[in-house]
């Protein structure tokens, strides 16, 4: 009776070491076939996906995730290519405003005051692609999370003098109208948040230039206040506002609604202001009222 037993369990023994090594084998093939998948996969063919001829067993999860790199990455290195396209686009368009006056002028002989009205343009339009240079750069490093923001105490009051100070100065005729909520006079102080002055200055800048630029007076209204855990500031315009379809993009990099194609810019501002206020850990929405204007609420964490 014990043989039998001992016997079978002999068996026994030898049908599940004979299962685990068929199992052992099967993944081993799976996992090299899916090895060899993925050394197939080069830049131009990141759609493609991994897959297995039979229903995957133990190797799933590692095919799943696999899978859902591979599609990380192609969404990376779409969005890097139409970085780089709409960038040489917009970087072409001053340089070739540039070359054609250049070109013009020297056809003929000018006069000394022909040549000085050139060249103020021409620097003016170096000035845009200098200014334009600058935003793309901040945007591809917003983009590519190499900001490491050092908080220090901002007075958020005196972030928005400075970027209207510049504004004023780039565009005389744009006025900026800044205004204080009631709470603001029981603080003992100014608002202040931790933060980068410089990144929110930019921020703030591209903000009221952009309300200017869509107001038929040129004016943009600020008003800065706070909730229980948020300094909130709202950039209100009185442009025709944005139409709702547009309203999910208005963030995406070269976006440009239908209101915008008779106003300078790039499309670069609103994207580099989301990236600044996300690095705060703070939000940005908009409120549009058709006709009536466009407001801009941005929360910065206190």
């Amino acid at each position: 009776m014990l043989l039998f037993l001992f016997l079978g369990f002999l068996a026994g023994a030898a049908l599940v070491g004979g299962v685990m090594g068929w199992q052992r084998q099967r993944t081993l093939r799976r996992l090299q076939e899916m090895a060899a998948q993925v050394e197939a996969i080069r830049v131009s063919s990141l759609y493609q996906r991994l897959s297995l001829d039979a229903k995957p067993g133990a190797e799933a999860p590692l095919l799943h995730s696999l899978n859902n790199l591979l599609t990380r990455l192609q969404n990376v290195f779409e969005s890097q290519r139409s970085f780089v396209i709409n960038a040489s686009h917009k970087l072409r368009t001053p340089l070739t405003m540039i070359t054609g006056q250049i070109e013009v002028t020297l056809i003929k002989a000018r006069t000394a005051e022909e040549h000085e009205q050139t060249w103020r343009s021409v620097l003016q339009d170096i000035s845009r692609l200098n200014q334009l240079s600058n935003d793309l750069l901040e945007l591809a490093q917003l983009s590519a999370d190499r900001f490491r923001l050092v908080p220090q105490t901002v007075a958020l009051d005196e972030v928005i003098y400075q970027a209207g100070a510049k504004l004023k100065a780039r565009r005389p005729s744009y006025q900026v109208k800044l205004e204080f909520a009631p709470q603001l006079d029981e603080l003992d102080g100014p608002l202040t948040v931790p933060g980068d002055a410089h990144l929110l200055e930019q921020a703030f800048l591209h903000l009221l230039e952009n309300g200017c630029k869509f107001s038929p007076d040129r004016q943009v209204r600020v008003e800065l206040g706070l909730d229980a855990e948020h300094a909130v500031l709202q950039f209100q315009d009185h442009g025709s506002g944005i139409a709702a379809p547009e309203l999910p993009r208005i963030f995406e990099p070269f976006f440009r609604g239908a209101n915008a194609r008779q106003v300078p810019g790039h499309g670069i501002g609103l994207a580099l202001v989301q990236g600044v206020v996300q690095l705060h850990q703070g939000s940005i929405e908009v409120a549009p009222a058709p006709e009536v204007g466009t407001t801009f609420i941005v929360r910065l964490p206190l």
